[in-house]
């Protein structure tokens, strides 16, 4: 029996209420094919070859029957659209998306879709749009009538309900009548949307978000935010505004380096459709505190390593600011008004921003400060997040810390990364145990265990998602100076990954969370304000497997909510033998629910078994003060305990 006796009196420090957050970069198709709802591929003729060889406008399209396809720039649609397709030929001809990854897309019965262009047409005629499968089954369709534009071009909004069910279904534009017409920003969006946004996110994927209860959001990236050229760097101010005037810019992560057992990713663009109102949005929608991270001056130091000039950063420092103003400006200043103009006349309240990602090295520190000098002295309500490079130990990792040593007040937190082993996280859960407090605080901002080197080989097993909670307890021990986490990657669309192993698994028509997903579900839904004293009996216990890595079996931790009624308790069992545990809180329980997660070390979830790794729930009933629990080998538990 191990006895664990809790002080609810003594509280050691508080728990940040920021402690667990998600992360969301573009990588695995996680934004256009992914969690932006639009269901349309190169919707506006805009993919185009990174080195200027071959022609991509036509990429994920396909003509039907004898149609004719092709894309011209004559008196586009706008400057950031500057293709578009022409469609010709006769009645019943036509176009056909193969969607993201060539896999179109999923209908349910009953289901509404969202269907817009802009057309331009010499003489009256009628299209068709349609979905069908690859055997021309139609599943929905609708007819509507075109106006003659001359040169000007039309938008056309009309809805349709899919009259049956198929897992892949692909967009059809029909000819109804023989002749030609433009076509640009063609869009085919879900109604049911998350929370029914217009432009908005595929609604399962961010309702596994939202069941999280992140505390906050870093976003867009990730090695994202850095591209791979000046001309790949993400600019947030390409984002917003009108789809219109939003360019496409070709996604870092579809690098023929990136495949994984040969997969292609040549068709991975961003349309960015999910841009930083989007991004700003969905954070109010989920209760995310948003934590953008701005490019600093400089691409992926692992790959070009471009640097602008020290004396051209002017530019990039000017985007940090006014992205302050569109986030928290009145609605009568310049990018307030652009906010509001999209339809929040309200600030974001933004409240943090992360200056680069995962970069290191004296080039990065000066740059940072350029940053740091302008933005404290005009936003120091702004709370900066400075960079403790690619890696937890090494040169890089030491030189940021020897930065902040003679810096403490240039910076809020450091983000810290690690994708370490299983191992290295049970060696790790005493990591910050002894940094210092004087230095600026920790974010943990991307982390995950990793259980081959191969990124090919990674599964995201039991073992790694229990090591990772027995690593969380450390944090949680630590989260008045740890003041954020979150795993990464979030997503990965099945057969389509350039990374793994990733938090969330999806595909047109189904998701599943791994078992890491369920660890960190457990965590952040089960938090206190205030860490308390816990004393653990465990004389005389012989260690082995896992548990001996850490140095015992039992990892625990205790928080305590701020109005003192409700004790929340973690007990990670690293032993590969049941431990029977007695819990004596120092105040009556008056009620418990216990949450348990136990599975063998190679367990995985799956799109046919999502939910072979997932929590079990019970309600135990104290006695006599106490209570007799079980904690099966390998698990995770979590007790709710009302006093």
């Amino acid at each position: 029996m191990t006895d664990i006796t809790i002080n609810t009196c003594h509280k050691l420090r508080d728990v940040s209420p920021l402690l667990y957050g998600i992360f969301f970069e573009d990588i695995n198709y996680a934004g256009d094919g992914g969690l932006y709802g639009e269901l349309i591929a190169n919707r506006s003729f805009e993919y185009y070859d990174r080195d200027g060889e071959t022609d991509k406008s036509k990429m994920c399209w396909e003509t039907i029957g004898n149609g004719n396809l092709s894309v011209s720039k004559r008196f586009p649609l706008s400057q950031a659209h500057s293709h578009y397709g022409r469609l010709s030929g006769e009645a019943g001809d036509g176009i056909r998306n193969l969607g993201f990854c060539g896999e179109g897309l999923a209908v349910r019965e009953g289901e509404v879709f969202l269907f817009s262009c802009s057309a331009r047409n010499a003489s009256p005629m009628k299209l068709t749009v349609r979905l069908a499968d690859s055997r021309g089954t139609c599943f929905g369709q609708k007819t509507f009538s075109l106006v003659r534009t001359g040169r000007g071009w039309t938008k056309y909004r009309l809805t349709f309900t899919a009259d049956g069910c198929c897992n892949q279904v692909f967009p059809e534009i029909l000819l109804e009548t023989p002749g030609a017409v433009d076509l640009d920003l063609l869009s085919l969006f879900p109604q049911d949307t998350f929370l029914g946004r217009k432009n908005g996110m595929r609604r399962d994927l961010a309702q596994m978000l939202q069941a999280l209860s992140p505390k906050f959001m870093r976003f867009p990236g990730g090695c994202i935010v850095e591209g791979r050229s000046f001309e790949n760097m993400y600019c947030w101010k390409d984002t917003i505004g009108d789809l219109t005037q939003r360019p496409t810019n070709w996604n870092r992560w579809q690098m023929e380096e990136y495949q994984i057992n040969g997969q292609v990713s040549l068709d991975y663009f961003q349309s960015y459709g999910l841009g930083f109102y989007e991004y700003f949005q969905f954070c109010e929608d989920i209760g995310a505190s948003p934590v953008p991270v701005i490019n600093a001056g400089m691409t992926c130091q692992w790959h070009e390593g471009l640097l602008a000039d020290m004396n051209a950063l002017d530019k990039w420092i000017q985007d940090a600011l006014d992205l302050i103003e569109f986030a928290n400006g009145p609605a009568d200043s310049t990018w307030g008004g652009r906010r509001a103009a999209m339809g929040h006349p309200e600030p974001f309240r933004l409240k943090y921003i992360g200056i680069g990602n995962e970069q290191w090295g004296e080039v990065y520190f000066e740059r940072y400060e350029a940053f740091q000098k302008v933005l404290s002295e005009k936003h120091p309500e702004i709370r900066l997040i400075t960079s403790a490079g690619w890696t937890a130990e090494g040169e890089e990792f030491d030189l940021a810390y020897r930065w902040m040593n003679a810096n403490k007040d240039k910076a809020y937190a450091v983000d810290e990364h690690f994708y370490k082993s299983p191992r290295w996280f049970l060696e790790n859960i005493h990591r910050y145990d002894s940094y210092d407090r004087s230095l600026p605080k920790v974010f943990a901002g991307e982390y995950a265990a990793h259980t081959h080197e191969n990124t090919g080989e990674r599964v995201c097993n039991w073992e790694a998602a229990l090591c990772e909670a027995a690593f969380l307890t450390g944090l949680e021990h630590n989260a008045d100076h740890v003041v954020m986490s979150c795993y990464a990657p979030l997503f990965g669309r099945t057969g389509h990954q350039q990374w793994q192993p990733d938090l969330i698994w999806f595909d047109n028509h189904s998701a599943y969370g791994t078992p890491s997903y369920y660890v960190q579900k457990l965590f952040a839904n089960h938090v206190g304000d205030v860490l308390v004293e816990t004393r653990i009996s465990e004389d005389g216990e012989t260690l082995s497997g896992l548990a001996k890595i850490a140095g015992k079996s039992l990892q625990v931790s205790s928080t305590l909510s701020e109005n003192g009624l409700r004790l929340y308790v973690k007990l990670v069992n690293l032993a590969d033998t049941p431990k029977e545990v007695r819990l004596c809180p120092d105040q009556p329980i008056s009620h418990c629910t216990f949450h348990e997660i136990a599975a063998g070390l190679e367990a995985v979830n799956s799109h046919e078994t999502p939910e072979n790794v997932s929590p079990r729930v019970s309600e135990p009933l104290p006695r006599d003060g106490s209570l007799l629990l079980t904690c099966e080998p390998y698990s995770v538990n979590v007790l709710e305990l009302d006093l």
